[in-house]
């Protein structure tokens, strides 16, 4: 699967909550929708939408009981409703890449707060056919931080693991690196050593919430390993979807022309 167009202005910016710092910090912030044409889908797939860090929560007056929901819980709908359609795309058939860091205090008084996104990947499969996607480093799925969701058979929660959807060889490594003892953490060499045991398969799409840099953009670079990056050149997935570090400029190719996508804070949506 190769990104061949990306429209850097976006269908649509949706309104959402982000946290301040401290009590009545919060604010209004936009949520991204962007438009990208690729050269093939899995099969019978019309759509897929790929996403990271959605660390805010819906406005007041669109919440059904007054308390806000997560970003990503009251986000699916609109895209099934509204978007999709809008493209001309059946959400029926459509597909979800999730690349991890979907969650946001209630109170929204405090950033990198830590909690549970189930509620989150179950919106998306409500809407949608399958859901394939990582943990960020602020993820849970229950009270044990560190313990795997347990989903039905169409979330296909990845880590350190591979799945295939219709023939698109799909890979997932969650988290980041970083001090192992913490949850959604691993060390420089054991992440490098799980990312090159998945991409010794051939792999379509590898989707991480941490990623490669990308120290060619011409002003400044893109954030990210340096580590993650000479792996990835190397063993040459696909498309690489990422999250973790906005990127202001979504797609960059990397040596060998390998795609990464970045979804920090924004929507893509992959179509033919």
């Amino acid at each position: 699967m190769r990104i061949l167009t990306l429209n850097p202005q976006p269908i649509v910016e949706i309104p959402f909550l982000n946290a301040g710092r401290g009590p009545g910090g919060f604010y209004e912030d936009r949520l991204p929708v962007l438009d990208a044409v690729v050269d093939r889908l899995p099969e019978g797939v019309s759509a897929i939408i790929a996403t990271a860090d959605l660390q805010g929560r819906e406005q007041f007056q669109d919440s059904p009981n007054g308390v806000p929901r997560l970003l990503g819980e009251a986000l699916p709908r609109r895209l099934a409703a509204e978007i999709l359609p809008g493209l001309g795309l059946e959400q029926g058939n459509a597909g979800v890449f999730l690349a991890g860091d979907l969650y946001t205090v209630p109170a929204l008084d405090r950033r990198g707060g830590s909690g549970d996104v189930r509620a989150v990947w179950e919106a998306f499969g409500d809407e949608f056919a399958w859901v394939v996607g990582v943990a960020g480093n602020h993820d849970t799925f229950g009270a044990d931080p560190n313990a795997p969701p347990r989903f039905p058979r169409h979330l296909h929660y990845l880590d350190n693991d591979r799945v295939n959807i219709d023939g698109c060889q799909i890979a997932g490594l969650g988290g980041i690196i970083g001090n192992p003892r913490r949850p959604r953490r691993r060390s420089d060499e054991q992440y490098t050593q799980c990312l090159e045991a998945l991409l010794r398969h051939h792999t379509d799409v590898l989707i991480t919430h941490d990623g490669p840099d990308e120290p060619d953009e011409p002003v400044g670079g893109h954030r990210g390993s340096p580590l993650i990056r000479e792996a990835i050149e190397r063993l040459r997935p696909s498309l690489v979807v990422r999250g973790h570090a906005h990127w202001k400029e979504p797609l960059a190719q990397l040596s060998g022309g390998v795609q990464v996508l970045n979804v920090d804070a924004r929507v893509v949506v992959l179509h033919e």
